[in-house]
């Protein structure tokens, strides 16, 4: 979904970790013991993108900076007592990826919610619900998504996939791109979400051939069910944060651009908000 020009200029890069920097630079033959790196990685293939030298086999880090790149024999200088040594078997080191697009509070909470990324059928995406309304309170929402158009014969998920399990729970399961969402019945009820509503400007209201929501919402349809679930506190956004800062950097991860949250028709200022009290 594009954004506004406000948006655009205002792009938030969320920095979850410092970027790996590459010094190249001459140390004594006897370095210093607080020079000594923490870990040598040898017999690797490592890319160091300096076109003059792309490729080298051994590396050393201290403090999570590398000091080193280059031979094994120029990279050993920096091993001392308690330096450890780890033969990388020929395996390749890259440096950490920037992922250009991201929601980064909203994906990390995706990550504590019913996860459906690889379902490929209605019992099993139902099963997956009914096992989250075991733990819930009447009244309290289910949240979940990663679901894909990939269901096979048993078409898009519904609100009748999801009421007879949930009558007495709001559900919300967002599709993985974040661009749609099914609901159960309640949820629309909630959001004031019925065969009256008009779709909005920018989103779509999947109905029935008699003109009933079934309960999938496209864009900013989504709208109503966001801003009639509960409020995520502080707590469980900085949480969010680090659930998925953890699951960035166990993936190479290392910087990200948070594109935000924008709905047309509101105000770029509030593209951000997620971030708001917690950083």
């Amino acid at each position: 979904m594009p954004l506004p020009s406000a948006a655009q200029s205002a792009l938030v890069v969320a920095a979850v970790a410092i970027a790996t920097a590459t010094v190249l630079l001459p140390f004594p033959r006897t370095p210093p013991r607080d020079r000594f790196a923490d870990m040598v990685l040898a017999n690797g293939t490592i890319y160091t993108a300096d076109p003059a030298r792309p490729f080298a086999d051994a590396m050393s880090v201290r403090g999570g900076r590398v000091l080193r790149v280059g031979t094994y024999e120029s990279v050993k200088e920096l091993k001392g007592p308690r330096t450890r040594e780890l033969n990388l078997s020929g395996n390749v080191v890259l440096p950490g990826f920037i992922d250009s697009h991201v929601h980064f509070i909203d994906g990390g909470l995706q990550l504590a919610r019913v996860p459906l990324r690889g379902v490929r059928s209605k019992d099993d995406l139902v099963a997956r619900v009914k096992e989250a309304v075991r733990d819930k309170q009447p009244g309290q929402w289910i949240l979940g998504g990663g679901w894909n158009d990939d269901f096979g014969g048993d078409g898009l998920p519904a609100a009748v996939w999801l009421d007879d399990i949930s009558p007495d729970n709001p559900v919300w399961l967002s599709r993985m791109d974040g661009h749609m969402g099914v609901a159960n019945s309640l949820a629309m009820k909630i959001a004031g979400i019925d065969k009256n509503t008009n779709d909005p400007i920018g989103g779509t209201i999947i109905r029935t051939t008699e003109g009933e929501p079934t309960g999938l919402l496209v864009n900013t349809a989504m709208k109503p069910i966001f801003d009639v679930i509960q409020n995520v506190s502080n707590h469980e956004r900085r949480e969010a944060l680090l659930r998925a800062s953890r699951h960035a950097l166990m993936r190479g991860v290392t910087t990200v651009v948070d594109v935000g949250s924008y709905f047309p028709g509101a105000s770029a200022e509030k593209t951000w908000q997620d971030f708001a009290g917690i950083l």
